[in-house]
């Protein structure tokens, strides 16, 4: 064995693992969207809602990350073919992905901004 192939490996995680990560993302998005579902309406906007607001966040969190380790997953599998297919798709989930990550952290920041209105607005 030689000692800077060893050296040099990149650490790489189990399938199971990454199973794992993805269906624990899925069930709480599922879990999350299916509580903002059932809440009761309300009068205020949707966003105005802190919890709304948060639990739809965190839905959004579990759908974006699958979609994220799917591209890094088609990446990595892509990154020796000579075709472009596969390397265009991994750049579609990143873009979705990333997307879906930008308007978790809104609703996040949204549920934020609503909390702090109410905590001041009670003051």
């Amino acid at each position: 064995m030689d000692q800077t192939n060893e050296v040099h490996q990149k650490r790489r995680l189990s399938a199971r693992a990454i199973v794992a990560v993805v269906a624990a993302a899925i069930v709480t998005a599922v879990a999350c969207f299916a509580v903002v579902a059932i809440l009761p309406p309300s009068e205020k906007p949707f966003f105005d809602s802190p919890l709304r607001s948060a639990l739809a966040g965190v839905g959004l969190l579990g759908v974006a990350v699958p979609l994220c380790i799917g591209a890094l997953l088609l990446k990595r599998h892509s990154a020796g073919s000579p075709y472009f297919e596969e390397g265009f798709m991994a750049g579609v989930l990143n873009v979705f992905g990333f997307i879906t990550l930008t308007v978790a952290v809104v609703c996040l920041a949204l549920a934020g901004y609503a909390l702090l209105v109410r905590f001041f607005a009670s003051r």
